[in-house]
C-alpha cells in the first residue's frame, strides 16, 4: 500500500490557510477574527488530520471530505481548541479581583460558601491562579472562608494535565519568588515538569470535563471567569446564546470576568464594574 505523505502543494498560495479557516470557522459558530493570532496552532493540527485521513489534495479535498462525512465536523471542532494560558495572565486584572471583588465578597458572605467557576481552564493556570489569590486573602484571616472553585474544559488531555498540576519552570516566569515558594514544590525535573502545585491548592479545585457548547453546570456562581474563549472565538449570535444560558447560573450581586481584549454584547442585566479590567456585575 502506498504511504501518503501530506505536503502543502506548491500551487497553494499562503492565503489558502486563511481562506480555509474563513470558510470552515463560521460553519462551526466561530469568528475568524479570533483565530488570527493562534491560527498556526490550529492549522498544524488540521494538516496532521488531513495526513491521517490520507488526503493529499490539500484543503479542496478536505472540504469535499467534510461535506461527504458530516461527522468529521465534530473532529474539526476539537482541532480548533486554543491551548494558550499562563499563571496571572494580565496580572493587574488578578490584583483587582483579589483586592476589590473577592475581598468585598468574602467580607459580605462570611456565613456561606463562595462559588467560583473558571470556564475553559485549559492547562489549569487560571483556576490555580484563582486559588492563589483566594489563599492570599484568607491565609492570615482569623475566620476560615469556604471557597469552592470549579474548573471546566472540553479537552480531556489538557484537563488531566491541569488536574496533575505539574509545570515546567518557564511556566512560572510571571510569578514572584514568594508565590513560587508558597504555592509550588520542585519535582526533580521529571519529564521537564520541574514544579508541582501544592496539595492545599489542589484541594480547592474540582476539575470537570464539560463542553459549554452543549451543557453548563447546574450550580449558581458568585464569580465566573470566561476569559479569552467565548467572546474571542464565538460568533456574536453564539455569544448571546451562551449569555442567556449563563444568566441563571450567575447569582445576584455576582461577577463575570472576560478577557482584557474582549467586548461583551450589549445587555441589560450586566453592569461594568471595571471597564479597564473587563469585570461586570449582576445587580
Amino acid at each position: 500500500m502506498r504511504q501518503v505523505s501530506y505536503l502543502i502543494p506548491k500551487t497553494m498560495v499562503p492565503n489558502s490557510d486563511i481562506k480555509f479557516l474563513q470558510w470552515a470557522l463560521p460553519r462551526m459558530g466561530y469568528r475568524w477574527e479570533g483565530f488570527r493570532k493562534p491560527r498556526n496552532q490550529v492549522l498544524k493540527r488540521i494538516r496532521e488530520r488531513m495526513q491521517q485521513l490520507g488526503l493529499s489534495g490539500g484543503y479542496p479535498e478536505f472540504k469535499e471530505y467534510l461535506e461527504s462525512h458530516p461527522e468529521e465536523w465534530k473532529q474539526l471542532d476539537r482541532l480548533c481548541d486554543v491551548t494558550i494560558s499562563k499563571f496571572f495572565r494580565d496580572r493587574k486584572v488578578w490584583e483587582f479581583l483579589r483586592d476589590h471583588v473577592l475581598y468585598e465578597m468574602l467580607k459580605k458572605h462570611e456565613a456561606k460558601s463562595v462559588n467560583l467557576w473558571s470556564v475553559g481552564c485549559c492547562n489549569g493556570e487560571e483556576p490555580y491562579t484563582l486559588a492563589m489569590i483566594s489563599e492570599q486573602l484568607t491565609a492570615n484571616s482569623d475566620q476560615q472562608k469556604n471557597i469552592s472553585i470549579l474548573a471546566t474544559d472540553r479537552n480531556a488531555e489538557v484537563l488531566e494535565r491541569a488536574r496533575t498540576g505539574r509545570y515546567p519552570s518557564g511556566a512560572l516566569k510571571e510569578l514572584t519568588e514568594d508565590e513560587i515558594t508558597t504555592f509550588f514544590h520542585e519535582t526533580g525535573g521529571k519529564d521537564d515538569e520541574d514544579f508541582e502545585i501544592n496539595e492545599f491548592l489542589k484541594q480547592q479545585i474540582s476539575f470537570e470535563l464539560r463542553d459549554i457548547q452543549y451543557s453548563l453546570p447546574d450550580q449558581v456562581f458568585d464569580i465566573i471567569l470566561c476569559r479569552n474563549l467565548v467572546f474571542t472565538y464565538f460568533t456574536q449570535e453564539r455569544q448571546l446564546q451562551f449569555l442567556q444560558l449563563l444568566k441563571p447560573r450567575l447569582a445576584n450581586e455576582a461577577f463575570l470576568v472576560i478577557g482584557s481584549n474582549e467586548e461583551l454584547p450589549k445587555l441589560g442585566w450586566l453592569e461594568a464594574v471595571s471597564k479597564t479590567h473587563r469585570v461586570y456585575g449582576r445587580y
